[in-house]
């Protein structure tokens, strides 16, 4: 009877060990190639996008997108998808300036010739119409970046929902499954606050300053300058402050996760490699091997998503910035002409562009860190 059991495990282990190198062969195959959830964050970005980047990145195979990310992180990839951008909006923002210097230019020369009428009236009422035609000017052109705005953190909020199941599945893959939970639950209220907070109050937000700075441009109307300026320093506020919050909740979350999944994988790989001595080795060798494709595996979907994030901040923000360039421009040649209530105005629109900037900055930085994080956690498996 113990010849039989001795038998028995003998032929046991002999099987085990001959079939661990086509386990590990599998394993290595099946994690050279990307989970069906990385097409679905490629679908979240807009067309424009995906013409940008290289073909390797469309693919679902690790080495292709490892590829990929090498090109699109070259200074020389950055720096000409940074100057398409300008070289794609710089030709509108001249043709505002253009625009806005002539009605400057027509509002001074009104200004002088009812000065030389001696008549203040006719002065204000000149002063008045060129106000509303400014306004109409910021209204018909300054709103589009408020709506490019409104529609990046649209589409920030779905490349977010699609890089949930993407990263839960690469972190279940290492081993890492606090780590998955605590991502996804803190990408799901950030998903919350973008939407809810960010989404449906920045228009509102806008509005009232740009009503605010139309009542102070108005000749004999009430300064309000003070109230503008802590209506967007609180708002600011306000966006850091959940900001912070999810970023220190991410943060902490996640490496605590990841601390406990390989503290947890260490003492089953010790427990395996101490009742079987051999056969524990051989699992400790597998899961080593299968860690090190998992772990090529999501840095190069999180570097892939760091770059593919920046593609897609690049043209609000470039947008943005040129924007609010033109409006301090125009402000400077009211201040040259003599149109103190238009350079108010433009002043105040150029302030607002730079408040939107600060808001696509801050709530990217939440999607930024959280990509940093699962690039850098360690695999539980390791």
């Amino acid at each position: 009877m113990i010849k039989r059991l001795l038998f028995c495990f003998c032929y046991l282990f002999v099987l085990l060990f001959l079939l661990s190198p086509a386990v590990w062969a599998d394993e290595k195959k099946e994690a050279e190639t990307l989970p069906d959830v990385y097409q679905d964050l490629l679908n979240s970005l807009p067309p424009s996008i995906l013409e940008r980047v290289p073909e390797g990145t469309l693919s679902n195979q690790t080495d292709d997108v490892g590829n990929a990310v090498g090109e699109m992180s070259s200074f020389s990839y950055l720096l000409q998808t940074v100057l398409s951008l300008v070289g794609l909006r710089l030709g509108d923002c001249l043709k505002l300036l253009c625009s806005v210097v002539g009605i400057l230019i027509l509002s001074s020369i009104c200004r002088t010739f009812c000065a030389s009428l001696k008549k203040p009236e006719l002065a204000r009422a000149f002063s008045f119409m060129i106000t509303l035609i400014i306004t109409v000017t910021i209204f018909a052109t300054g709103f589009g970046t408020i709506e490019s705005t409104v529609s990046y953190f649209g589409t920030l909020n779905a490349f977010t929902s699609a890089s949930v199941p993407l990263m839960g599945s690469l972190y279940i893959m290492g081993g890492n499954a606090a780590a998955a939970v605590a991502t996804s639950a803190g990408l799901s209220l950030f998903m919350t606050v973008l939407e809810e907070i960010v989404g449906q109050s920045i228009v509102p937000f806008c509005g009232i300053c740009l009503a605010l700075a139309l009542i102070g441009a108005c000749e004999g109307g009430p300064r309000l300058g003070g109230l503008l300026t802590s209506l967007k320093k609180n708002y600011t506020l306000m966006l850091s402050f959940f900001m912070m919050l999810l970023l220190a909740m991410l943060g902490s979350q996640t490496i605590l996760g990841a601390s406990k999944d390989t503290l947890a994988m260490r003492s089953a790989k010790f427990a395996a490699g101490s009742m079987i001595p051999v056969v524990g080795g051989s699992v400790a060798e597998l899961l080593r091997s299968v860690s090190a494709s998992v772990g090529y595996m999501r840095s190069a979907v999180g570097i892939c998503g760091v770059l593919l994030l920046l593609l897609l901040m690049l043209p609000t923000l470039v947008e943005l910035l040129l924007a609010r360039a033109t409006w301090q421009i125009c402000s400077f040649f009211a201040e040259i002409l003599g149109c103190d209530g238009e350079k108010r105005l433009l002043d105040e629109f150029a302030s607002i562009n730079g408040y939107l900037i600060a808001a696509v900055a801050i709530c990217s930085s939440v999607l930024f860190l959280t990509f940093t994080l699962f690039t850098h956690c360690a695999t539980a498996l390791a």
